[in-house]
């Protein structure tokens, strides 16, 4: 049950945003932040300002609360989150091929399942 939805959130990616998310699960995703992401998508504007505090992005670059990770910001806003590839964004890559948006419902699902969305986007990759 839970392979069938990851693969229908995952089918309406394209395979460049496919490779992000990807990324994104491998290096800002583990065991001990995947609460606290789930605690900055799900909180309001004001709590993230207050709960996260450290873990902000300072910068004047990018509108919004944004959480700071080692390659990608994460913002979300009224039920969207977008992963942002900052070091790619910085380098000159076009914005169309470093974000990736997503339902809250659905960002949640794939990080919680992060192990089955993986083995999704690897099989994925061996078809193509």
């Amino acid at each position: 049950m839970i392979d069938k939805q990851i693969k229908n959130i995952l089918k309406s990616y394209k395979k460049q945003q496919i490779s992000k998310i990807e990324d994104f699960l491998l290096s800002e995703i583990d065991e001990d932040n995947l609460q606290e992401t789930i605690d900055f998508v799900v909180s309001d504007d004001a709590s993230k300002k207050v709960n996260f505090n450290d873990e902000l992005y300072v910068g004047n670059e990018y509108e919004d609360v944004l959480l700071e990770g080692n390659q990608y910001l994460l913002s979300s806003i009224q039920g969207k989150v977008m992963i942002i590839d900052i070091l790619s964004e910085t380098h000159g890559v076009n914005i169309k091929d470093t974000r990736v948006q997503f339902d809250e419902e659905n960002f949640i699902k794939l990080i919680t399942n992060k192990k089955e969305t993986l083995n999704w986007i690897k099989n994925y990759k061996m078809d193509k």
